[in-house]
C-alpha cells in the first residue's frame, strides 16, 4: 500500500504536467518516496488548521517540485479538489506554476528564484527558537523541512544561509536535498564539483546520506536520526536518478515539459497504475490519510488543550498568542506623546533608533537586525539583546556581511507571525530585490530600512551613491516606499507600516534632522500634502521628499522675496499619494500649475506629474567622492544651482 500511495503520487504529478505542458516530470518520479516519508512518518500537520500554531513547517524551495507537492497535499488530504490539479497553472487555479503562498491548503511560502526558500527557511527556524522562548516549549516545538536541489545548492544566497544557519545551531531545521547531478542544460560535471556535505560540514551542520532514492526506510531513518541531532542543522542527501523508470533518465531531458505518450504509458505501466489520466484509487487515498491522522490527531489535540491551558493562566502569554493570531491588532505610535522638542535637531538614525526602541517595547514580535551595518545604520534595539539560541529572547540578530540572506530570512520570521526589520545601506538595497519582490508577492510585514539615501555621504565615493535604488524600489508592486522628510513625517511613516501590516522600505539619510515647520504626522498617511502654502498668485508647485524637502523650503522662501509664490508639497510615499482619490490630487496639483519634481533620485516615475523634464530636477549620473558641498557642486545639485534653475522655470 505504500507504494501504492507513491505510485499515485507519481502519476498525478505526470498526469498534471501533461495537462499544463509544463513541469518537471523527473523529480515528480524520483523524490516521492521522499515526500511521502516525510509526510507519513514525520510532518506534523492539521489539513484543517492550515496555520496551526505548533505544525511542522515544509518549504519547497526547489520550485520545479511543485507538481509533486501539489499532488502530496492533496493526497494527505488538505482542501485541494481534483479539478484544482487538473488545472495546475491555469487562470485562476490555486496551484500555481511554482508554489504560491497558501497556508490553508499547505503552501508555507512562495518560493521561485531558487536559494531563496532555503534562506527563508532559516528565518522560520529561527521564529520557533524565539517564539518558543517567548511562549514556552510546551507550545512551540516544531521542525522546518526544506526539499532543495542541486540548483538551489549552486545559489550565492544558500551558501550564506547555511553559514548563519550553523552558526546559530539551529537544531530544528532539516534541509532534503534531491541530489541528482542534472541540471535543465545538462550534468553537473565541471560546473559544480565540490564536495556538497563537507561544505554544510565546515559550516556546521550534521549530514547524512541516503544512497538510493527509493529507498523509503532509509530516507526514514536519516530523517529521524537528524531530529535527534539537538545543536546543529541537518542536510540529508538523497542521492537520486532523475526521471527514474524513463527511457531518458538521468538525464536533462527529463527537467521540464510533458512526457510523451509513449513515455507515461511505459512509466504507468511500470508502476502498475491506470492509463487514464488524473485517476486516484480511493483505497490508496484513504490508506495515506488514515495513516497520517492516526498519527498525528493525539498530537495535535494534546497540543489544543495544552494552549487553552496557556491562554487562560497566563495573560502575558495570551497577549502574545493575540499578537500573533490577530491580524488585525494595531499598534498606534501617532496616538502616543512622544514629545519631540521644537529645538530637536539629530540624526534622524538616531531617531529612527529610539522610536524603534518605543516599538519594541509595545510589540513583542518586532526583531530584525542588520548586514554588518549597525553602526551605519542604527537600526538596533537598545535593551533588545542579541538573538542566541536557548540563551533568551534576544530581538536583534548579528547577521554579518550577508545581505542577500537576511532579505529572505527575514521573509521567514515574516511567515511566522513576527514583525521583523532588516537594514543595510541604500545602495545595497539590490542584493536583496530577489527577496523583497518575493514579500511584495505574498505581503509580509516586512520593513526594510535602507540608509545613506543620498549622495551627500562625502569620501565614501560613487558605489556608495544610491543614485537608482530610489525608482527601483519604487517599482516593485505592493511595495510601499516612505521617504521622510522630518522626525514628524517619521512618525507618520512608522505609524502606518505597523498598522497596515505591509512589506515596506523605509529611507533615511545620514543627516541631522529636526523638525520641519509645516510637517505632520497624521497627513503622512495620505502619501503627501502641502507643507507650506502659496501666500498669494500661486507661481508654481514644488514637489519634494526627504532630503530635498528642507531645500524645496528654503527656496520657497527665497523666491517669495522676488515675488514667485510657491507651494511645497512634501511626498513622504508616492505609493499612498497615488492611490488618494482623485479629489485630494487635484486639489493639490490644480490642473495647469506649473510642477516641479526635486528629488536627488533618477526615479522616471515622477514624469508624470511633469510639463516636460526639465521641471523634473534629479539626478542623471553617479557622483564623485569628496566633501558633500564639492559632491553637489560636481552634479549641479547644490542649493545656489537648484535655485536658479527653479526661477528659470516659474519665469
Amino acid at each position: 500500500m505504500d507504494l501504492k500511495v507513491i505510485n499515485g503520487i507519481r502519476s498525478l504529478s505526470i498526469d498534471m504536467i501533461n495537462e499544463a505542458k509544463s513541469g518537471n516530470p523527473g523529480v515528480c518520479l524520483s523524490m516521492a518516496p521522499t515526500f511521502y516519508t516525510l509526510f507519513v512518518n514525520h510532518l506534523n500537520f492539521n489539513k484543517e488548521d492550515g496555520e496551526w500554531l505548533n505544525r511542522d513547517r515544509f518549504i519547497v524551495s526547489a520550485g520545479h517540485a511543485a507538481p509533486l507537492l501539489y499532488s502530496t497535499l492533496f493526497y494527505s488530504g488538505y482542501n485541494i479538489t481534483l479539478e484544482d490539479i487538473k488545472n495546475y497553472g491555469k487562470k485562476n487555479s490555486p496551484l500555481t506554476g511554482h508554489p504560491t503562498l497558501n497556508k490553508k491548503i499547505g503552501i508555507e511560502a512562495t518560493t521561485g528564484p531558487l536559494g531563496e526558500g532555503f534562506a527563508t527557511s532559516v528565518g522560520i527556524a529561527i521564529s520557533e527558537e524565539y517564539l518558543k522562548e517567548l511562549l514556552g516549549r510546551d507550545l512551540l516545538n516544531y521542525y522546518t523541512y526544506v526539499f532543495v536541489s542541486d540548483g538551489d545548492l549552486m545559489e550565492g544566497i544558500t551558501y550564506e544561509a547555511a553559514s548563519l544557519a550553523g552558526s546559530m545551531h539551529l537544531g530544528k531545521l532539516i534541509v532534503l536535498y534531491d541530489s541528482n547531478k542534472v541540471l535543465q542544460d545538462g550534468k553537473t560535471d565541471g560546473v559544480f564539483d565540490e564536495d556538497i556535505l563537507k561544505r554544510f560540514e565546515s559550516c556546521g551542520w550534521h549530514t547524512e546520506v541516503v544512497t538510493n532514492s527509493e529507498d523509503a526506510i532509509s530516507i526514514d531513518r536519516a530523517i529521524t536520526k537528524a531530529k535527534s541531532v539537538v545543536d546543529k542543522p541537518s542536510i540529508i542527501e538523497i542521492k537520486s536518478i532523475i526521471g527514474i523508470g524513463l527511457p531518458d533518465s538521468g538525464t536533462n531531458k527529463v527537467h521540464s515539459g510533458p512526457l510523451t505518450d509513449s513515455d507515461t504509458e511505459l512509466i504507468k505501466n511500470k508502476m502498475n497504475l491506470s492509463q487514464v489520466p488524473f485517476h486516484v484509487s480511493k483505497e490508496a487515498v484513504t490508506y495515506f490519510r488514515e495513516k497520517i491522522d492516526k498519527r498525528i490527531s493525539p498530537i495535535y489535540n494534546e497540543w489544543v488543550t495544552r494552549y487553552n491551558n496557556v491562554r487562560e493562566k497566563s495573560e502575558e502569554k495570551k497577549k502574545i498568542l493575540d499578537y500573533l493570531e490577530d491580524s488585525t491588532s494595531k499598534i498606534a505610535l501617532k496616538n502616543i506623546q512622544i514629545n519631540f522638542n521644537p529645538d530637536l535637531l539629530e540624526d534622524i538614525r538616531i531617531t529612527n533608533k529610539n522610536l524603534m526602541d518605543l516599538i519594541a517595547k509595545l510589540s513583542p514580535l518586532f526583531i530584525g537586525g542588520s548586514a554588518d551595518e549597525v553602526k551605519e545604520t542604527m537600526a538596533f534595539i537598545s535593551d533588545g539583546g542579541l538573538f542566541k539560541i536557548n540563551s533568551n529572547t534576544g530581538k536583534n540578530i548579528s547577521y554579518g556581511l550577508r545581505q542577500m540572506a537576511m532579505g529572505a530570512i527575514t521573509n521567514g520570521l515574516a511567515l511566522s507571525g513576527l514583525r521583523p526589520f532588516a537594514s543595510t545601506l541604500l545602495a545595497f538595497s539590490d542584493y536583496m530585490k530577489p527577496s523583497i519582490r518575493l514579500s511584495a508577492m505574498m505581503n509580509l510585514p516586512v520593513t526594510y530600512i535602507f540608509t545613506h539615501d543620498s549622495i551627500k555621504i562625502g569620501s565614501m565615493g560613487p558605489a556608495y551613491q544610491p543614485v537608482e535604488q530610489i525608482g527601483a524600489l519604487r517599482s516593485i508592486p505592493n511595495l510601499t516606499v516612505f521617504r521622510p522628510a522630518d522626525v514628524n513625517e517619521l512618525v507618520g511613516s512608522w505609524d502606518y507600516i505597523l498598522n497596515k501590516k505591509c512589506p515596506s522600505a523605509l529611507l533615511l539619510p545620514k543627516e541631522t534632522k529636526g523638525l520641519l515647520k509645516g510637517s505632520d504626522v497624521e497627513k503622512t498617511y495620505k502619501g503627501a500634502y502641502i507643507i507650506k502654502e502659496a501666500k498669494n498668485r500661486l507661481t508654481g508647485i514644488i514637489l519634494a521628499t526627504g532630503n530635498e524637502v528642507e531645500t524645496a523650503l528654503n527656496i520657497s522662501n527665497e523666491l517669495a522675496l522676488i515675488g514667485l509664490d510657491t507651494r511645497v508639497i512634501s511626498v513622504p510615499c508616492l505609493e499612498i499619494f497615488e492611490k488618494m482619490d482623485k479629489e485630494y490630487i487635484s486639489t493639490l496639483l490644480p490642473v495647469g500649475s506649473k510642477i516641479i519634481v526635486l528629488e536627488a533620485s533618477n526615479d522616471r516615475a515622477w514624469n508624470k506629474f511633469v510639463y516636460s523634464e526639465k521641471y523634473l530636477l534629479n539626478l542623471e549620473n553617479y557622483g564623485i567622492s569628496g566633501t558633500n558641498k564639492e559632491i553637489l557642486e560636481k552634479a549641479e545639485y547644490d542649493y545656489d544651482t537648484l535655485l536658479e534653475k527653479i526661477k528659470k522655470l516659474l519665469k
